[in-house]
């Protein structure tokens, strides 16, 4: 803008009374040159830096900061700040601002469109000039600021003809320069630079919001298939594993009960205790593949749950941190009031273990928070520490089995097998940590599931004494086999083997026992060959399926397919002992309805 001429530039009158041609000195219109130039070469420059800005970053965020700040100073307002359209609320939103004074309160601040002048330019479209909006009736103050003399100068952002924001510049103060239209020029071409460039960032959000939900879909995709593979292989193995440790529990739980010299009981129990722990190894194992099917969910409090592994893992996070002279507090923020369908001892199992983890993260102390809450049909469980957190390679594989950054006592099953019960129970578990700033697991589960209690059936007075059953074991491993029967006649019971499926069913025909328990992977005549020949024979004699594949077995399947009862190996003296109340009650029934 040119400026305004001084009294000294008035052009003199001539003797005719008729003004002559002004005549400026020449330093006078170069000093005039050099002024417009300068402002080019600043709106120039300006503009340039808002496209760089556009091209060297996509983040909305960094485009409308740089925005701001490059108005303000090549149009040289007080105040600069651009609002975005707020479709679905139908309301302007601040999105960035450069100002003196009052900024959170700017910031703070909702229009309507069509209230204001801003709102007015975002409703109609067009730029706007008010060099006295204290004084024009449309303007309004901003809450919390006081009211002063001000300029406006207000220009669209469009997207596909369609304005998506604004541009608010304020020039404030009785000695304020006034806009004229050449400040409404440049303000229009910074804001088509501005339109282009939050045109770009918000798709480049889109995609990039497409592709972190891609990319964790595939990761879950990726997770389950590790998994399936790995239960694939386990499903073999357990079978073959389980017959051995049936063998030694079954033969150990017999001495234990026929000798009373306490050293060699001492070392029977050791060998039993070892047998135990490696039947618990594979249904750990099985547990995070996925491919147990005997869930039997209750309604439970997940507050309750926490709180009991607060209490539980105390003796870790107290005890033992103040032996190793450090300080370590847990913390438990419980506001979920939904119940969760689910186990209560697998769920226990699954935050023990994030605790226990989370603490060894810490070696010098700090801040566990356990905190639940109701999110719609859900509850989300988020456990958060102040340790040495996880690079983003770590992140990748924290659930995979047996990977662990525990060199010492580490298994690398702990959290494969959290993944595998937080699945089981339809949830979700995630992590987010960064290297020295803590690790938070969140876990979302459902609570819209109906799902029941799993109570057996109450043991009457008359099923707990059983008299002497007539039951043929059948099984293609001979130490099994021989061992069970030894468990059974230990009951009191009358018992026949027979070596394999054929035989089996041979030796059914010529007895007709009672009962029947049979292993289910046989070679040509399996367990649910023989089930089904039974009962197609005898309908009311059990059928007791006996297999190293038992937690993979779902009961109501089994029982469509003629077997009455599962025991899964490796079974105890306790284990025969209950199976044999449940088949006694069973023919007891069936006696009496008789």
């Amino acid at each position: 803008m040119s400026p305004t001429p001084d009294a000294e530039s008035v052009p003199p009158e001539s003797s005719s009374g008729e003004a002559t041609p002004e005549v400026r000195p020449t330093e006078a219109l170069l000093q005039d040159l050099l002024g417009l130039e300068k402002a080019q070469n600043e709106s120039l420059a300006a503009l340039l830096t808002v496209s760089q800005a556009m091209i060297s970053s996509l983040e909305l965020d960094t485009i409308l900061n740089t925005l701001a700040q490059q108005v303000r100073r090549v149009i040289q307002v007080d105040e600069c700040t651009v609002f975005l359209v707020d479709q679905d609320a139908g309301v302007l939103r601040p999105a960035a601002c450069d100002v003196k004074s009052y900024r959170d309160e700017i910031m703070a601040l909702r229009l309507r469109i069509g209230e204001g002048i801003t709102g007015i330019v975002a409703e109609t479209g067009r730029g706007e000039i008010v060099n006295g909006a204290e004084s024009d009736p449309r303007a309004m103050t901003v809450p919390n600021t006081p009211d002063e003399e001000s300029s406006l100068l207000v220009v669209p952002l469009f997207a596909r003809e369609r304005v998506i924001g604004v541009i608010t510049l304020v020039r404030i103060g009785t000695d304020r320069r006034y806009f004229v239209a050449g400040d409404l020029d440049v303000a229009t071409l910074f804001a088509a630079q501005a339109s282009a460039a939050i045109t770009n960032a918000r798709m480049y959000e889109q995609v990039k919001a497409s592709y972190d939900e891609l990319r964790a879909t595939q990761n879950q995709l990726v997770q389950s298939a590790k998994l399936n593979a790995l239960g694939e292989m386990a499903g073999g193995v357990a079978h073959d594993f389980n017959n051995i440790l049936a063998a030694i529990l079954g033969r150990t739980q017999l001495l234990l009960g026929d000798t009373a010299d306490s050293e060699l009981r001492r070392q029977l129990q050791v060998i039993e205790q070892a047998a135990l722990d490696g039947a618990s190894t594979v249904r750990r194992v099985q547990e995070f593949t996925r491919l147990r099917q005997d869930e039997h969910f209750e309604k439970l409090s997940i507050s309750q749950v926490l709180a009991d592994v607060v209490e539980f893992t105390q003796p870790a996070w107290l005890s033992d941190a103040k032996k190793r002279g450090v300080n370590v507090e847990v913390r438990l923020v419980c506001d979920a009031r939904l119940p969760l369908a689910g186990n209560a001892s697998e769920l226990r199992e699954v935050f023990t273990n994030l605790v226990l983890n989370a603490l060894d993260a810490m070696p010098w102390g700090g801040l566990i928070l356990i905190s639940s809450q109701d999110d719609g049909d859900a509850v989300v469980v988020r456990v958060r520490d102040t340790g040495l957190g996880m690079d983003a390679e770590t992140q990748a594989r924290i659930f995979d089995p047996f990977f662990t950054t525990k060199p010492v006592k580490g298994t690398g099953l702990g959290l494969s097998v959290a993944y595998g019960i937080v699945t089981r129970h339809h949830g979700h578990i995630t992590v987010e940590s960064q290297p020295g700033l803590g690790t938070e697991f969140v876990l979302r589960f459902p609570t819209s599931r109906n799902e029941t209690a799993h109570n057996p059936t109450p043991t009457s007075g008359d099923e707990l004494s059983i008299p002497p059953l007539r039951i043929l074991v059948v099984d293609d491993e001979e130490a099994v086999l021989e061992v069970l029967a030894d468990m059974l006649r230990h009951r009191g019971q009358e018992v026949r083997v027979a070596v394999g499926g054929e035989a089996g069913l041979a030796e059914f025909q010529r007895w007709r026992p009672q009962v029947v328990f049979s292993d289910l992977g046989m070679p040509e005549v399996n367990g649910w060959d023989v089930a089904k020949r039974v009962k197609s024979q005898a309908p009311e004699t059990p059928v007791v399926l006996v297999t190293g594949w038992g937690s993979q077995l779902e009961e109501g399947s089994a029982q469509a397919r003629g077997v009455d009862v599962i025991m899964a190996k490796p079974f105890s003296l306790s284990d025969v002992a209950g199976t044999l109340r449940e088949v006694g009650g069973m023919i007891g029934r069936a006696s009496r309805a008789a």
